[in-house]
């Protein structure tokens, strides 16, 4: 899947807009101030107060995403006091950009015309949140679809962590089969023990093998469960796709996560609280310095008792339906249902195919499903809804110059529709 980061996507919408300045480099060290310092700035910008008003983003560590206003410039030295309050100390020359209209406003915009442009502009979901089993004929249809918007259904057979051959933490305990069944696994706020199958009746809190991970989170605070893997710098700036089976009775506290240098978790899709389900989350690596840590976090909340097994991850796109998998017949969606007319072995699992809303992205490496003439009909569509919303921005000089750039744009959007006209609710391209 073809996708585009945020720090890309906003200086072409800018330019789009005729909002973007320019990129620069400090030349002084950022300190705990409000000041920013780049003798670049000089060259383009002689006169004092020239860049009054307009709006700095800072593409650094400490700071990287901050966005604040220009209260004042000094044009010989090339040094902007900014709003609000004081940054946080990096040293060494940090990039930074510059912009006529404020940045998250632009990025509200973005993220609003995904919704405006859908279905004419979607991403493709491959949902296997899914497990078969001998007494259900009734399946949620994933949250990540739009309701209506199932196209395929298939049934494969469930992926062994342990056996696949693109699983990176394969060869380690990622099935929770090893004898001491925390080997590989770092815990912070959570009890791992063992859950041992059992027979007359089965266990099902034994996902697949003879065991599965027993976690007991405790109260109040947050808790995480995590596995490094061997030489994670080969990886850099790719895409990690990462899965496991969780079991849980409690909703929206669970959730597959990935961890770059013991850094924040970037988190995936929260568990539903009904049994087991496939929670994934992916994201792009960038600079990796140390490690890499994936399995399972919980936000913290009241004691909270779950069961994990089969962690996988990926290095690359998710998977595609894979060459055995079977089509469904005669399924059909029903509001929040996906409705099977027979029942689907515990063996198998379903992959589920349909149209979803592209992601929102809020941090610089936060990736949208699109790119190429598909980006240009989304930056028209949130130049529409710009121009129209914030026109009172404008001084009367601008106001007419804006009113023809948003004519131009809402004619790209009509245009753009209908060229997506053919494409029925109930018809789409074959996947």
């Amino acid at each position: 899947m073809t996708t585009t980061t945020l720090n890309t996507m906003l200086p072409q919408f800018a330019r789009y807009m005729g909002a973007y300045i320019g990129s620069f480099a400090t030349t002084t060290n950022i300190t705990t101030s409000t000041a920013l310092v780049s003798t670049g700035l000089t060259a383009y910008f002689e006169d004092d107060d020239t860049l009054n008003d307009t709006f700095v983003r800072i593409l650094g560590t400490e700071n990287d995403g901050t966005t604040r206003g220009v209260l004042d410039h000094t044009g010989s030295t090339g040094a902007l006091d900014l709003r609000g309050v004081s940054l946080a100390a990096e040293s060494g020359s940090k990039n930074f950009e510059l912009y006529r209209y404020d940045p998250s406003i632009l990025i509200d915009h973005l993220n609003d015309a995904r919704q405006e442009a859908f279905p004419s502009l979607y991403k493709k979901v491959q949902d296997r949140t899914h497990t078969g089993h001998p007494e259900q004929r009734n399946y949620v249809r994933p949250t990540s679809i739009q309701q209506g918007l199932v196209r395929k259904v298939y049934v494969e057979e469930r992926i062994s962590a342990a056996g696949y051959g693109d699983n990176i933490v394969g060869t380690l305990n990622c099935d929770f089969e090893n004898s001491t069944v925390t080997t590989n696994w770092t815990t912070s706020n959570i009890t791992l023990t063992a859950e041992a199958e059992t027979t007359s009746p089965d266990n099902y809190m034994v996902f697949a093998g003879q065991q599965s991970g027993k976690m007991v989170v405790g109260a109040s605070s947050a808790g995480s469960a995590y596995m490094s893997f061997a030489s994670p710098t080969t990886y850099d700036g790719e895409e990690l796709n990462v899965s496991i089976w969780v079991y849980c009775k409690t909703a929206s506290r669970v959730s597959a996560a990935i961890s770059v240098d013991s850094g924040s978790a970037s988190t995936g899709d929260t568990h539903g609280g009904k049994g087991w389900e496939r929670l994934t989350v992916a994201t792009n690596l960038g600079d990796v310095s140390s490690t890499v840590q994936v399995g399972v976090y919980a936000t913290s909340g009241t004691a909270l008792v779950i069961y994990a097994d089969e962690l996988i991850a990926i290095s690359g796109p998710s998977e595609s339906p894979r060459s055995h998998a079977q089509p469904v017949s005669s399924w059909r969606e029903e509001g929040d249902d996906i409705i099977i007319p027979y029942t689907i072995p515990e063996s198998k699992q379903l992959v589920i195919i349909g149209m979803g809303l592209l992601s929102s992205v809020s941090s610089g490496s936060d990736t949208m499903e699109i790119d190429g003439q598909q980006l240009q009909r989304l930056y028209a569509y949130a130049a529409t809804s710009f121009l129209q919303g914030d026109i009172d921005q404008f001084t009367e000089e601008g106001l007419n110059a804006a009113q023809r750039r948003w004519r131009h744009y809402k004619n790209r959007v009509d245009e753009g529709a209908g060229a997506m006209s053919a494409i029925s609710m109930y018809k789409v391209p074959a996947y």
